[in-house]
């Protein structure tokens, strides 16, 4: 029979613990991190983790069942990542949890079951994108491009000759 080493348990760090609230979208202060992380042990990290999550469902309360099974907050927001690149380029990184013109997709509109707060739908988060001035969306190729759309229908419905039978 092969002999086996122990399996060690790593000690987090402060980045690891640092990580772990960025992943759950959970606001912490680097004071509270390294606190935490002065002393840490395996069963230390655990119990963090698992504050962790229950901070994130108390914040997110409309992902609370996803991220209790389990699923980071970051994954879960990850769709309105990919939209806010696809429109303002892929340099950008929402900030979800420090700027509040991206945290407001977390709390867009009220979820009519429950009275809470609750994401914005991706078109909502669309259009709060390019309505925020704080984003730029105005500055970007796509919206120059949709600008010049409109400029070509409203030159072209002015240079069309009047159609036969119209009222005048």
């Amino acid at each position: 029979m092969p002999e086996t080493t122990p399996q060690v348990e790593k000690v987090p760090t402060m980045n690891d613990m640092a990580n772990m609230a960025q992943l759950y979208a959970v606001p912490m202060s680097e004071g509270a991190l390294q606190a935490i992380a002065k002393d840490a042990t395996p069963e230390k990290a655990k119990a963090f983790e698992e504050h962790v999550k229950t901070t994130a469902q108390g914040l997110y309360p409309s992902l609370a069942p996803q991220i209790a099974a389990g699923i980071p907050t970051a994954h879960l927001l990850d769709p309105y990542r990919q939209v806010a690149k696809q429109m303002l380029g892929e340099s950008f990184e929402p900030d979800f949890i420090a700027d509040p013109k991206s945290a407001a997709a977390l709390a867009g509109r009220i979820d009519e079951k429950t009275g809470r707060p609750t994401l914005m739908s991706l078109d909502q988060w669309k259009q709060h994108i390019k309505s925020h001035p704080g984003f730029g969306w105005d500055t970007t190729p796509a919206a120059h491009e949709q600008i010049g759309q409109v400029i070509k229908a409203l030159h072209e419905s002015f240079t069309q000759p009047p159609q036969q039978g119209a009222m005048q």
